[in-house]
């Protein structure tokens, strides 16, 4: 037995750049849609726990109105920052009006609020129960419009990611040419630890901001994660070995 485990870890193959670009897109499809569902479960216990009596669903309504515009505000200086940022708020909106309004979903969820009775006892049961969570089910819909809203805006931010990454691996880059010279330690220890924090500290950031029960400028917190996320490369290149 313990040959063969050794056999099997011995023919085990690294991940291609494919296998691994793949399961980059997986975890990425599984944040999201992890960050879409913690939205909603936030939300409804805010609404049933935390925020006053009848505020109901005017909480995720107003977020999402105030996403809409942090979308539209960032209007950029040259005719391709407007032309980018006009093309993901026109996806956005389509996404939004195919998912909702097309769909016919808002006209059955606003139906639901005054059922009207079939004589079928099984059907009325869960048109009765729908009308009582009518404020979560409306909830829920604004949260998912908001957090499509809030994917384009992710989209947007993605330039401000891979320039801080370029800045810090020139930095860490350089730190490690001057203790090449200078006759530094190696440290592959913090190598490692650094290398295994760069994907969290992507995750972490579409997590919080996808799920995040208020609304929020995006700055406040795609800009720390994005430069946390500088400063993890900048660690990771300058403890990388001095000579390859």
């Amino acid at each position: 037995m313990t040959e063969a485990r050794r056999d099997t870890t011995a023919t085990a193959k690294p991940k291609t750049f494919i296998g691994k670009f793949f399961d980059f897109i997986f975890r990425m499809i599984g944040v999201m849609l992890f960050s879409a569902l913690l939205s909603i479960l936030i939300e409804w216990v805010c609404i049933a726990y935390f925020y006053p009596d009848g505020t109901g669903y005017s909480n995720s309504q107003d977020m999402m109105h105030k996403e809409i515009g942090y979308l539209g505000v960032g209007e950029g200086d040259t005719f391709s920052d407007n032309q980018l940022i006009g093309s993901v708020s026109g996806v956005v909106d389509k996404v939004i009006t195919f998912l909702f309004v097309d769909s016919g979903l808002m006209d059955k969820v606003a139906a639901l609020e005054n059922p009207k009775m079939t004589g079928n006892k099984f059907v009325d049961f869960f048109r009765n129960i729908a009308a009582d969570y009518y404020v979560f089910l409306v909830s829920a819909m604004y949260i998912m419009a908001t957090f499509i809203i809030r994917l384009g805006i992710l989209v947007l931010s993605i330039p401000a990611f891979i320039l801080f990454a370029i800045v810090g691996i020139c930095d860490g880059l350089a730190k490690r040419d001057l203790r090449r010279w200078c006759g530094g330690n190696e440290s592959g220890y913090v190598y490692h630890w650094a290398k295994r924090f760069t994907t969290p500290v992507l995750f972490a950031a579409w997590i919080i901001y996808l799920s995040v029960p208020y609304s929020i400028h995006p700055n406040f917190i795609i800009t720390p994660f994005a430069a946390l996320y500088g400063f993890v490369l900048m660690v990771m290149a300058s403890k990388f070995k001095k000579y390859l």
